[in-house]
């Protein structure tokens, strides 16, 4: 009797376990070491601190030996026994002899969702994955992307983004996780985190130096340029983690987190400032 209840026991666990477990999809197109260092560290992350957490696939829109990039990220990936996917959009493309986005983004995601449906997963996180979301894609699964910018922040690139706060002579930018929605970067903010671009004094100086000569500028040379990208770079991991660890905690809340209206705005759930943890991180408490 006593075995029987042990076992029991056992296999209630098992179940209550799988049942809180956060299982995640992960879209990148894995163009170098940004994409393999995000990867890294989740994947360290969810080591270091046992966290309930599974990557059930990576899906690649290249195929290997396309880019020395992509190759690098999906030999890691294989070397940790994560499950790969790809789907190179530039072979179907050329295939179908489409020239542009617009005429086979629609055919191209289908088979990405005929792909994709052979996993369960309760989210699929976009990490550097360089094309856009074809409507359905987004209603038929739950994405949430970082955007290096504050909620209402620029939208577009990270290069987009920086050139933009520069022109705008931005006295602070971030970073956000929003849901996906089909518009371009405003799906509603998960958690965010910001940080001060006045600090870089000199840097600024030699940016207003420039503008005063009334030439063409070229921003992703200036000095600012990178501080602010450094910026980013330095708390885009954590705050993701930051964000996916709460996700988590209310793993059973899910269904009501992402239940989206007309408005394409998440219900029932308040963006989360990050701001204090990630500092408090990155400087060692």
């Amino acid at each position: 009797m006593f075995f029987y209840l042990e076992l029991y026991n056992y296999f209630i666990n098992k179940f209550l376990i799988v049942m809180s477990m956060l299982k995640l999809g992960w879209f990148s197109t894995g163009n170098g070491q940004g994409s393999l260092g995000f990867v890294k560290y989740f994947i360290e992350f969810v080591k270091k601190y046992s966290l309930n957490i599974s990557l059930e696939y990576v899906f690649i829109n290249r195929d290997y030996g396309e880019k020395k990039g992509s190759d690098e990220f999906i030999d890691y990936l294989k070397k940790n026994k994560i499950n790969v996917v790809n789907l190179s959009s530039k072979k179907f493309r050329d295939k179908n002899n489409y020239k542009s986005f617009s005429k086979w983004r629609t055919a191209y995601d289908e088979e990405v969702k005929k792909i994709i449906s052979n996993y369960d997963t309760d989210l699929i996180v976009m990490a550097g994955y360089m094309l856009i979301l074809s409507d359905f894609l987004c209603k038929d699964f739950r994405f949430i992307n970082l955007h290096p910018a504050l909620p209402n922040g620029p939208k577009g690139t990270w290069i987009d983004v920086v050139k933009n706060l520069i022109i705008s002579n931005s006295n602070e930018s971030g970073l956000n996780v929003h849901y996906v929605t089909n518009k371009l970067d405003s799906g509603k903010s998960l958690g965010f985190c910001k940080f001060d671009i006045s600090q870089f004094k000199d840097d600024w100086e030699e940016y207003y130096f420039e503008l005063s000569k009334g030439t063409e500028i070229d921003y992703t040379n200036l000095k600012l340029f990178f501080s602010i990208r450094n910026e980013i770079l330095d708390r885009e991991k954590i705050l993701l983690m930051c964000v996916v660890e709460d996700l988590l905690k209310d793993k059973n809340n899910l269904d009501g987190i992402f239940t989206v209206d007309n408005l394409n705005l998440i219900n029932n759930y308040e963006t989360i400032d990050y701001s204090v943890k990630i500092e408090r991180i990155l400087s060692g408490f």
